[in-house]
């Protein structure tokens, strides 16, 4: 049996939250380890999952793509993420002090901003530290922990590898957004639409398509077969998703903002209408 259809990103969002607690490597840290759920728009829709807990996605990152630029969300805005989870349960604990706390199946979910053919993961850093891949690379990398990337394939481009090769705040002389570089992370599962279905459905899944207008802009379009009730579940988890929200822009105060954007230093009335 062979199906297709079409997801929009918070829907595409939806689906890999779901698939990313159905994971047995989560399973077992949720029962076992610990949980790092870094922030990230996708991980505050996994929170939802894990946890049956209310969240604003919009809210549970630092930096954020959106109003049509890239920007970094104001800190008192912020909520929920990055959030340590010990044996299911959200703990008072720093990742460092989780990692100190050595188990071998904990898991550090983490999202991205690009993703290539290869399986490799472009995340952004905005904030000349680092951010939380630097937090966290070094001892998942050296202890073997796992990363676990959910990512849609809205974020698919030719070459990670390739395009980190152009980018570092520091490099640009016009920058339309937050000024920012990228690392290429080759480590950890990445789990897109595709990976999704599997898990969920036990489903095969090709992508095929991309964009629209009207409200699917940033759409997948894919197709999926399998064994006839393999592909009707995964029919209807995919039901069960249509109608996902979008997720709300959210933009930090351009006023005080640190980032050599465009609209650095730009009061708010006198920001253009998109910004609004």
């Amino acid at each position: 049996m062979k199906a297709v259809f079409t997801l929009v990103p918070s829907e595409s969002r939806r689906l890999l939250a779901k698939a990313t607690v159905a994971m047995p490597e989560v399973q077992v840290a949720k029962e076992k380890a610990y949980i790092i759920l870094c922030g990230g728009v996708t991980n505050g829709f996994i929170a939802q999952e894990l946890l049956g807990i209310e969240t604003e996605p919009q809210r549970c990152t630092a930096g954020i793509s959106s109003k049509r630029m890239l920007c970094v969300t104001p800190e008192e805005e912020r909520h929920i993420l990055p959030m340590v989870i010990y044996k299911g349960e959200p703990v008072d604990k720093t990742m460092q002090e989780a990692f100190e706390d050595f188990h071998i199946e904990t898991v550090v979910i983490k999202g991205g901003n690009a993703i290539d053919p290869e399986g490799n993961v472009g995340v952004i850093t905005s904030g000349f530290d680092g951010g939380t891949i630097a937090a966290t690379i070094g001892t998942v990398t050296s202890t073997g922990l796992q990363y676990i990337f959910p990512i849609g394939l809205e974020k698919l481009v030719p070459s990670v590898r390739d395009a980190v090769q152009y980018v570092g705040a520091k490099t640009f002389d016009y920058s339309l957004g937050a000024n920012f570089g990228m690392y290429c992370i080759s480590k950890g599962k990445l789990i897109t639409e595709i990976e999704a279905l599997k898990i969920l459905a036990n489903v095969e899944a090709k992508h095929i398509a991309s964009g629209g207008v009207g409200g699917s802009e940033g759409a997948v379009v894919l197709v999926a077969w399998g064994g006839d009730d393999d592909v009707k579940k995964a029919i209807s988890i995919v039901e069960s998703i249509k109608g996902e929200p979008p997720v709300q822009g959210l933009i930090g105060d351009c006023e005080v903002c640190k980032y050599d954007c465009r609209y650095q230093g730009f009061k708010y009335e006198d920001l253009p209408e998109y910004l609004k």
